[in-house]
């Protein structure tokens, strides 16, 4: 669901700046909300602070149209609406792990586990490459030869 966005202050949305195209007009995620459909437009807009004049110019921008697109295309895959809604909530969802970690109510077991979940999310826990290898990678090989000889062959090396 929208939660964590319905939850944010309203966001200021520039116009589109065709001097600047690194300014979009919009936040990043407002296409991907608009493509997901979980409410309607004005619905969207308002949650981000998008008025009715600034929604015009948005909806029309090519940058905007592409990003839709995009963002229906990804959509098409199977679960990704559900992935997309997750990693929408998970900034949110980061904010209240790092309360619980931090409130002395707590149990130290939940504590334990939220910061060995945070780790592994930002993939801290793996350790780091050696020379382009994971740390620890090693190769084996394994060679059996079929033939009369019924000794098996020893390689010394």
């Amino acid at each position: 669901m929208l939660t964590s966005l319905l939850t944010e202050p309203a966001r200021s949305v520039t116009p589109l700046n065709p001097a600047d195209p690194a300014r979009l007009g919009y936040p990043p995620t407002f296409p991907i909300e608009i493509a997901m459909r979980t409410s309607g437009t004005q619905e969207i807009c308002e949650a981000y602070g998008i008025v009715e004049s600034e929604w015009e110019l948005i909806r029309h921008d090519p940058v905007f149209l592409g990003d839709l697109q995009r963002a229906v295309e990804m959509l098409k895959e199977e679960g990704m609406s559900f992935r997309m809604k997750a990693k929408l909530q998970a900034e949110e969802l980061l904010k209240t792990s790092w309360r619980m970690m931090h409130d002395p109510n707590t149990p130290p077991a939940v504590r334990a586990d939220l910061i060995k979940s945070t780790m592994r999310w930002a993939q801290y826990d793996t350790p780091p490459a050696v020379n382009g290898a994971a740390a620890g990678a090693g190769f084996s090989i394994a060679i059996n030869f079929t033939g009369d000889r019924p000794e098996p062959r020893v390689i010394n090396g």
